[in-house]
């Protein structure tokens, strides 16, 4: 019998750790006793739309649209502060986490969480150049972003999606960070940098540390200075 070299994974799935789908369940509560306005959740980096299915389960009847933006081709080519922090994360490199064909993505979100598809919008492409082109006045009539899923791994694509909710988030959004801890919790790297440099030249809002779930993932809650 061979012998076995690496610990059980089950702690992790199962037990110690706060689980995306509990949280999720929280933020409705949050929601619900904050008396926060109508809103919607928008997700960074969808993959086959599992965290997707997680956030409809727990959110449906209290938020009114689920917008999803991905390339649907896996990761970007790797910019040049990618690059010197990859040794640290080697799956991160362009092509990896590529999904399977946004019509599939779209079916499997709908038949796994029954979300209607009047609810669903999934933007395709690399942040870079959807995220500028995108119209923004169009979530207006859906009210504020309740919660923000963002899935980048990159700190160049966290880069971008953070400028472009610069303007949209409010006190009381709820913004997690699915890669927090990757590049071994180095502050340096990835979206822990991003969201550092975001928020030190930040003049409008600050985020609150509400704590860690998924083993290598954060949550934050914005106020408004």
């Amino acid at each position: 019998m061979a012998k076995v070299t690496r610990a059980s994974m089950l702690p992790t799935l199962n037990g110690d750790l706060l689980k995306r789908a509990n949280l999720f369940r929280f933020i409705r509560e949050f929601i619900d006793v904050s008396n926060m306005p109508a809103g919607y959740y928008m997700e960074f980096g969808v993959l086959n739309g599992e965290a997707m299915i997680d956030a409809y389960r727990q959110l449906r009847g209290t938020v009114s649209h689920y917008y999803g933006f991905d390339s649907f081709e896996g990761l970007p080519d790797l910019q040049p502060a990618d690059e010197q922090a990859q040794e640290s994360t080697p799956r991160f490199y362009k092509g990896n986490f590529k999904s399977m064909p946004i019509d599939y993505v779209s079916n499997n979100i709908m038949s796994c969480s029954r979300m209607q598809e009047e609810e669903l919008t999934l933007v395709p492409g690399y942040f870079s150049d959807v995220l500028p082109k995108f119209n923004k006045a169009s979530l207006r009539e859906k009210g504020v972003p309740l919660c923000i899923y963002i899935d980048c791994d990159l700190y160049s694509s966290t880069v971008d999606v953070l400028k472009f909710i610069d303007d949209l988030v409010v006190t009381g959004t709820w913004i997690l960070f699915d890669d927090y801890w990757f590049y071994r919790g180095s502050p340096l790297h990835g979206e822990q940098k991003a969201v550092r440099e975001w928020i030190d030249n930040h003049s409008r809002i600050g985020l609150s540390d509400y704590g860690n779930f998924n083993g290598l993932s954060k949550a934050f809650i914005v106020y408004e200075k």
